[in-house]
């Protein structure tokens, strides 16, 4: 993992926190345990770091539904 993988993740982790109204590290343990971390959020950040929070976070939202990991 790079420096900017690293970056982008941590980014995303902060985000998708503040708007689940979860803590960072449980964010961070949902995705990593669903697979999304490394199936789905670390093989896409070429295409992924260049869209906006929003279209991220509303991304990784939609992920973790399809994955049982939200309602």
């Amino acid at each position: 993992m790079t420096f900017e993988q690293l970056s982008f993740i941590t980014y995303c982790v902060g985000n998708l926190a503040d708007v689940l109204g979860m803590s960072a590290a449980k964010v961070y343990e949902l995705l990593r345990k669903s697979g999304i971390l490394s199936d789905y959020l670390l093989p896409s950040y070429e295409v992924l770091h260049s869209f906006g929070k929003d279209y991220i976070v509303d991304d990784l939202i939609q992920c973790m539904k399809e994955r049982k990991v939200l309602p």
